[in-house]
């Protein structure tokens, strides 16, 4: 058995951590009541400050689609990752992945692509610097000022392309005189989470904070066919910013943050298993195939139970993680005269990633990660002019940036129990991808004052890019097929590739035997395998134009016309021919939005609404190809034409002191315009030949016709020092789909039904004294769900939701 695992001991560094809360040196004489948190919640919804336009700007004046939530909604609402942010945002939705990767698709926009190193249609920021590959993000959203969500096509103000839309995390920042506070938490399955921060000054001109965020948790997880558990947390988090600011006119800021994960991935749920039939079909080629008999082992096992924490993982090869992260940034403002500010922005990230996922939902090997290595880096820097003058009647911004993005990833997987494995003699193979994407680009934004309450918005960059690839699939190193006198993939390759692919594809070549540890994946031109090297060079041209009409302080109407795009990709995928490691070409976007933002009774009463059209072309998904040998595989395909229209509101109201309600909700139609996908396969000779339908008509994934999401929160003083507060949330949404589905039992095993979860929340609060104590319960009614749903060659499997949570919070600042 070969040990993937290779644990280190992560005590010390969690300890290591935890000391860093006391590093911070202090040159203040006395301290001060704690700052107010920025929120949403209790000092008028309308109120809240944002940055969505690289400037500081009301919420209620941006005339843009973007919910805020301040830190206080945050906590309320149970949001510790950014994944959570779907329980608040009405038309987010976070999809997690077989190589545990999350998928954000926003509006029915996302990429749906688990390779690392895929650039997502949602973009994720910290403090503008960019996080450049969704798995930076795991662990950075904690000791948050606010998090912003801006929705659709992002280009002209934000350094990558992105056509969903952007996740903007702001660090709480250090404060001018000497704070601290920690927060303590206890739960069920044992989760202990801890939190601290300390923030300053440090010398007249510097100021700091340290904040760290732990958390440990027994298994949530279990088998249902043994004595197992799964689903540990072991998670360490920090970051430290300095805030110098050595004159009037110049202001650096630098950020180190990081973070340790160690935490189990999460095991897909069994939904069934694929008949005899249907593994016969995906095995490919009756001239070297068998029937797959009615007791086939992975036939034999039950489908889980409708429990979100039933599962199933093989115990040879159990699921890990030991992943870390650590980001640099220096933000530098430099005013060089009273209207005109250069902003420099630098970013650094390195990821090292060492995990084991479970595919099949079963307790067999019958598709297992048995190791998943990665690493990525990434360099962006930005520079900036903008003016400054807020009341002028031209606010304009040009700048450029530069992003060099590189990963590794490797998978070995294991399948003796697959239908593929009963047939071809071989049992494993290893595939990895290097893949480096740079790009270079220039931009320019203005807004213009037609007249006194008309603004006229104008935005436009130009994108060079590039993206360099290297997929291979070749043996596993150190695996030993379990049976006897099995070929193993390379000479399975050696015997099958003469006999049978290069009579009838390339009669003219000559074959040359692949060596043992080099890649089998054969050039569909000649018929000679070897690593798939291929560069995809593009550039496009977002933009952007709007109109602002205020007639009065209280109410704006918006209308914008925009254009995004996103980079094409390259697929990690177990590849027979190099031709499912092909490309897909950059998306494009085009959008038409026209809004509202209205506030009544000074701001105790906030509506919101927008409704929205976008066209869609290249849309990029995961789906199939046929091989002629092998059936069904995998690679990137590209839908021509699609559409999708909707409209969304967010209602947020004070009617009482002390009590606050929220309702947001969304309304989604996608269509499928254009799309010829292969919907089965055909045997003709003893190959096999795709067969291709029109998806015309068909949903997107992840895109619920409604999602909604409402609170209530009350509170009232119980003494004259102390206040007490109650609080609910819900969110809901209706059925839909983890791929594109035309009918029939695909479009069944693909359904991800409608779901409404409950959580609650008390306690005791004392505003003076600094502290506060809260009950909380998430999922309170133990509502089974899932959220995404996938075929895993041989299984159909279901990634739950978390089952019912509750616990208490104890937080206190100084």
């Amino acid at each position: 058995m070969i040990d993937y695992r290779g644990r280190r001991n992560f005590r010390a560094r969690l300890a290591a951590g935890a000391m860093l809360v006391l590093a911070l040196p202090a040159t203040a004489a006395a301290q001060d009541a704690p700052a107010q948190s920025q929120d949403n919640i209790g000092s008028g919804a309308g109120d809240i400050v944002v940055t969505a336009q690289k400037r500081e700007q009301r919420l209620q004046d941006v005339g843009l689609s973007v919910s805020a939530f301040g830190s206080e909604t945050l906590d309320n609402a149970g949001v510790n990752a950014i994944t959570d942010l779907a329980k608040i945002v009405p038309g987010l939705d976070v999809t997690p992945s077989p190589s545990s990767t999350p998928v954000y698709t926003l509006r029915g926009v996302g990429f749906f692509e688990s390779t690392l190193s895929a650039a997502p249609d949602v973009a994720l920021y910290l403090d503008q610097v960019p996080l450049a590959i969704p798995a930076f993000g795991a662990l950075t959203a904690f000791d948050v000022e606010r998090i912003e969500v801006l929705k659709g096509p992002q280009g002209t103000l934000f350094g990558t392309n992105a056509t969903g839309g952007a996740i903007n995390l702001i660090a709480a920042k250090p404060t001018n005189d000497l704070q601290g506070g920690v927060e303590l938490g206890y739960g069920r399955f044992n989760m202990v989470r801890v939190g601290a921060y300390v923030s300053g000054p440090i010398s007249d001109t510097l100021k700091g904070r340290i904040a760290v965020k732990l958390s440990r948790g027994d298994e949530w997880q279990y088998s249902y066919t043994r004595d197992d558990k799964l689903g540990k947390t072991d998670e360490v988090a920090g970051r430290l910013i300095l805030d110098w600011q050595p004159s009037d006119t110049v202001n650096l800021l630098f950020n180190a943050n990081g973070w340790l994960n160690r935490s189990d991935p999460q095991a897909p749920q069994l939904a069934r298993q694929t008949t005899p039939a249907d593994l016969q079909a995906s095995v490919g080629s009756v001239t070297f195939g068998q029937v797959v008999p009615a007791d086939f082992p992975l036939l034999l096992i039950p489908a889980a139970p409708a429990n979100n924490r039933a599962a199933n993982w093989s115990p040879d090869y159990r699921p890990y993680r030991d992943d870390r992260f650590y980001q640099t940034s220096l933000t530098a403002n430099i005013d060089l005269s009273d209207t005109i500010t250069l902003t420099s922005l630098t970013g650094y990230s390195d990821l090292r990633q060492r995990k084991a996922s479970s595919y099949s939902g079963t307790d067999l090997a019958a598709f297992d990660q048995a190791a998943n290595p990665a690493k990525a880096n990434d360099f962006s820097q930005e520079l900036r002019l903008a003016s400054t003058e807020s009341s002028a009647r031209l606010r304009w911004m040009i700048g450029g940036n530069y992003q060099r993005t590189f990963s590794y990833e490797r998978i070995d997987a294991i399948y003796p129990f697959a239908s593929t494995g009963f047939r071809d003699g071989f049992t494993a193979n290893t595939l990895d991808t290097r893949q480096v994407f740079e790009q270079w680009a220039a931009f320019g934004n203005l807004e213009f004052d037609l007249a006194n309450r008309l603004t006229l918005k104008a935005g436009i960059r130009y994108t060079d890019s590039s993206r360099t690839t290297a997929g291979r699939v070749y043996d596993t190193l150190g695996y030993v097929e379990p049976v006897p006198g099995s070929l193993g993939l390379t000479q399975f390759f050696n015997v099958l590739i003469p006999l049978a692919y290069v009579p009838l594809f390339c009669p003219t070549a000559t074959f040359t035997p692949v060596v043992p540890g080099e890649s089998v994946s054969l050039d569909p031109d000649t018929c000679v395998s070897g690593t798939y090297n291929a560069k995809l060079k593009e550039d496009n041209v977002p933009w952007s134009l709007g109109l602002d009409f205020k007639p009065n302080d209280d109410l704006l109407f918006y209308a914008n016309l925009s254009r995004g795009f996103k980079g094409g990709a390259f697929p990690l995928v177990n590849a027979a021919s190099q031709a499912q490691f092909y490309p897909v070409p950059q998306e494009k976007l085009t959008a038409y939005e026209v809004g509202f933002k209205s506030s009544f009774d000074g701001s105790r009463i906030v509506l919101n609404g927008a409704a929205f059209y976008y066209d869609y072309a290249n849309k990029q998904t995961r789906g199939k190809t046929v091989d002629p040998l092998f059936g069904a595989l995998e690679q990137l395909v590209s839908i021509p034409k699609s559409r999708i229209y909707g409209a969304e509101f967010d209602l947020t109201a004070e009617p009482a002191r002390g009590l606050t309600l929220r309702l947001a909700g969304t309304y989604l139609n996608t269509r499928i315009k254009d799309f010829n996908g292969i919907v089965g396969a055909q045997n003709s000779g003893g190959l096999l030949f795709p067969v291709f339908a029109s998806f015309e008509g068909a949903d997107l994934p992840f895109a619920p016709k409604f999602a909604a999401s409402a609170s209530i929160d009350y509170a009232f003083p119980v003494s004259g020092t102390v206040d007490a507060f109650l609080g609910a949330g819900v969110r809901g949404q209706t059925k839909t789909f983890g791929s594109p589905q035309l009918g029939g039992q695909d479009k069944l095993d693909a359904t991800i039904k409608g779901y409404t979860t409950l959580d609650l929340r008390a306690g005791l609060t004392s505003p003076d004294a600094g502290w506060k104590l809260m009950l909380w319960g998430k999922n309170v009614t133990d509502t089974h769900y899932w959220t995404n749903s996938l075929r895993a060659f041989d299984t159909i499997v279901r990634y739950t939701g978390r089952p019912a949570e509750y616990g208490v919070t104890f937080s206190y600042d100084f």
